[in-house]
């Protein structure tokens, strides 16, 4: 999903990202990150991502947001 590369490459726009990017670990992902990304991608997707979803498994890398969208949708 380049989509979420995209709005990755928003939130940090200095770093390289691609599928085997570790976003926490890296740091391209902080707390104002991941809201940022949960509000786009609830609007893109238009899914709702409950606060129990939002953990840190879920945004480890574009495999993890990619699985999640699954579920949600």
């Amino acid at each position: 999903m380049d989509t979420i590369i995209n709005i990755l490459q928003e939130i940090n726009p200095y770093v390289e990202i691609d599928y085997n990017t570790h976003l926490l670990e890296e740091g391209i992902l902080d707390s104002i990150g991941i809201m940022y990304l949960i509000t786009s991608l609830e609007e893109l997707y238009d899914i709702e991502i409950p606060g129990e979803n939002i953990i840190p498994e879920n945004f480890q890398d574009i495999t993890s947001i990619q699985n999640l969208i699954k579920v949600l949708n």
